[in-house]
């Protein structure tokens, strides 16, 4: 049996009946507020998943499709909390951006940061879930393998030597 990749689909936006459809159409399964995860044969990446999705998507949805990376030495952590009306996340925030570069993204509730810190991904959670005012939070480890899709615009992460985000449009 071939090899699979397991890839964490964050959306923000209005959830429509469409939206649902095709989450289950690829087999999604949620694991979050308004977060998915699907296992894809080795081989695949986020940039297509991306390229798929967004034609599903309302106008001014949000959409980040990464590879999970099960290691201590993963490229990048991604931090995902809810919305809930009122609460104050600058705490978490705050925390978010002392774990490393926070990549610059058009989420409200949805982080990419490059951090050398190597503590595994549930004592993060737990540790940032004490800052977070509604404890309700996700922490993965994720590959270079992300792009993520703003108002029907995607862009997919680019490495770079520099260690500076670099996107290109697809």
């Amino acid at each position: 049996m071939g090899e699979v990749r397991l890839f964490q689909i964050c959306y923000e936006g209005d959830l429509t009946v469409e939206v649902s459809h095709v989450m289950r159409r690829l087999g999604a399964e949620p694991n979050f507020d308004q977060s998915w995860q699907v296992f894809l044969p080795e081989g695949r990446h986020a940039a297509p998943l991306v390229r798929y999705l967004r034609a599903n998507l309302g106008a001014d949805a949000k959409l980040l499709v990464a590879s999970a990376q099960f290691t201590n030495t993963r490229d990048f952590l991604l931090v995902r909390h809810s919305l809930t009306p009122g609460a104050d996340y600058a705490e978490l925030h705050d925390a978010l951006a002392r774990l490393g570069t926070v990549v610059d993204l058009p989420f409200e509730s949805t982080f990419v940061i490059q951090s050398d810190d190597r503590t595994d991904v549930h004592t993060l959670g737990a540790a940032l879930g004490e800052l977070c005012p509604d404890e309700s939070l996700m922490v993965t480890g994720i590959s270079h393998d992300w792009a993520y899709c703003n108002s029907g615009v995607s862009r997919m992460f680019v490495a770079d030597e520099a260690d500076v985000a670099q996107f290109r449009t697809f």
